[in-house]
């Protein structure tokens, strides 16, 4: 199938072309249209692998500093385009989970779905008291096959990290890693029940939003029962402009809402597009949807405002040490390149007022420069990002005007405070301290391991000198250069000799010296052919 879709240079990245010689063939017989672009080829491949590459793809997508812009976008583009399974496997899903049929739990149950997705699929149901709730069920056979899925996957990165540069760079195990922990998370419906219970508490003093309500006695690693919520979805827009609800009012808040999540909290819904929220009829904002969620350490936080203010002040050794700060530095990362590309990118926004600086332009463009110097940025910080991004195409979508790097300056004031405050300091303490303590327990098992692989493989020693080859191309010059003196002066002392000896023989004999002994002028004729053949070796080197 990497064939099919124009992949098959992967194989033999990862020296696996002569294992699978049918590639070739392969290659020839099916060629994809020339038209189609690599993003568009890679999004079709996924969808053709089924719903656990979709959803390995839709992760993928917020990774903007593993990929490249133009399959950031296209990935971006995958949906969950698949069949809704039959409403009888729905009901003894339901059975098996909760032990008892859905007609003694709820007084009705809708059997068309509303909405269908890789995963799972929601129904509308009613309780015998009246009240409306959405049941999400889990597909049947899904997480056994995203487990295979994941697997092959792991297996598949763990080879290209022992085998392909690119993997050792981004470390690429450790990334499917990652995603295998939050489609796990997305498989069991307790995590995302957790989620909303989590930010419901974090925002129970505000009266403007709404966090339906979890069932807990009706739900399950499977089930997931929720109150439904009535409302329009932000999508929606001629609908909410006849309801009377104002866009700029829906804007703001959802922003403050979100950075009050982000930015005081460290716990945020991280999929905010859309079609997971909505404006309730007395104008209450509603999310929807608890899978994807972000967590943000503190630090985490006050690294991200040193970002964006090194971006806004036009301070690019600020922002170069907080980039390499956040991301995994590998040994090929040139930094004095790195600093000025950042000034480069700087330039466009050093004479451009707060109030017209994107802010998710300039998160996008950050991204991209720690993809093109491969700096691996934590999945929580590019998380983040790819919610910001989101939550200003929202925003443009009702009041193109409103910029959220303009509302994001009460919080950052917020923020730079608190890290001079006495409980920053002490934490910042605490968690140097934690993490000197963590070194040093874990020191004596390190050392044994190392110790162990030490006895079993030997002790292979590298040596990197950047001018290395460099100085040993000057030296390798200057020894041919000493080697054809060394020649030339032996040459001219032969001919010297031969010269003087003739003549001195012609003198007092009359017979010449030269035409008398031919062994001599042999010698002489091979002294000659091996100067020139040396000149000519290392004219032809160009190391002269």
């Amino acid at each position: 199938m990497l064939v099919r879709y124009g992949f098959g240079h992967l194989l033999a990245q990862l020296g696996l072309a002569e294992k699978f010689p049918f590639t070739r063939r392969a290659a020839l017989r099916q060629r994809l249209q020339l038209d189609l672009t690599r993003a568009e080829r890679l999004r079709l491949l996924l969808i053709d692998l089924g719903p656990t590459f979709v959803k390995f793809g839709q992760l993928l997508s917020t990774r903007p500093d593993l990929l490249p812009r133009d399959i950031l976008d296209e990935l971006s583009r995958l949906q969950d385009e698949v069949p809704a399974f039959p409403f009888p496997e729905a009901a003894a899903i339901i059975r098996q989970e909760l032990g008892r049929p859905w007609n003694e739990l709820f007084a009705e149950i809708t059997p068309e779905p509303l909405a269908a997705a890789s995963i799972g699929q929601v129904h509308c149901a009613r309780l015998p008291d009246g009240r409306e709730l959405v049941v999400k069920v889990r597909r049947p056979g899904i997480t056994a096959q995203m487990e295979t899925d994941l697997e092959i996957l792991l297996e598949i990165a763990r080879f290209a990290d022992r085998h392909t540069s690119w993997g050792k760079v981004y470390r690429a195990g450790e990334v499917v890693q990652e995603l295998q922990r939050a489609v796990r998370d997305e498989l069991d419906f307790r995590r995302e029940a957790e989620n909303a219970d989590r930010l419901r508490e974090q925002l129970q003093g505000r009266t403007d939003v709404v966090i339906p309500r979890i069932y807990p006695e009706l739900s399950s690693p499977a089930v997931l029962t929720m109150e439904k919520v009535a409302g329009v979805k932000l999508n929606q827009l001629r609908s909410l402009a006849a309801d009377g609800h104002s866009n700029e009012q829906i804007a703001r808040r959802l922003v403050d809402v979100m950075f009050e999540q982000i930015f005081v909290h460290g716990f945020f819904h991280a999929d905010p597009h859309p079609g997971n929220l909505a404006v309730s009829r007395d104008g209450r904002l509603v999310f929807m949807d608890f899978g994807i969620v972000g967590k943000m350490r503190r630090s985490r936080r006050r690294q991200f405002i040193r970002l964006m203010l090194g971006l806004v002040n036009g301070d690019a050794r600020l922002l170069v040490s907080t980039i390499t700060e956040i991301g995994f530095v590998s040994r090929k990362v040139n930094r004095k390149a790195l600093r000025h590309d950042v000034e480069r990118m700087m330039e466009k926004y050093l004479d451009l007022p707060l109030a017209e600086t994107n802010l998710g332009a300039a998160v996008r463009e950050t991204f991209a420069l720690a993809f093109e110097h491969q700096l691996r940025l934590p999945a929580e910080f590019t998380l983040l990002g790819k919610t910001l991004m989101t939550l200003e195409g929202v925003v443009e979508d009702l009041m193109p005007e409103l910029k959220l790097i303009e509302l994001l300056k009460p919080y950052a004031g917020r923020l730079a405070r608190e890290s001079f405050s006495m409980a920053a300091l002490r934490e910042t303490f605490s968690e140097h301290i934690s993490e000197a303590g963590d070194f040093f327990l874990l020191l004596p098992r390190r050392l044994g391991e190392i110790l162990e692989r030490t006895d079993l493989e030997g002790f292979p020693l590298q040596l990197s000198y950047p001018d290395l080859d460099r100085l040993f191309s000057h030296l390798d010059r200057q020894i041919n250069r000493l080697s054809f003196s060394i020649i030339l002066l032996a040459f001219s002392i032969i001919m010297a000799g031969l010269i003087v000896g003739s003549g001195l023989v012609a003198g007092i004999t009359g017979v010449t010296l030269l035409w008398r002994l031919p062994i001599i002028e042999t010698g002489f004729v091979l002294a000659g052919v091996m100067a020139v053949w040396l000149l000519f070796a290392i004219l032809r080197s160009g190391k002269l």
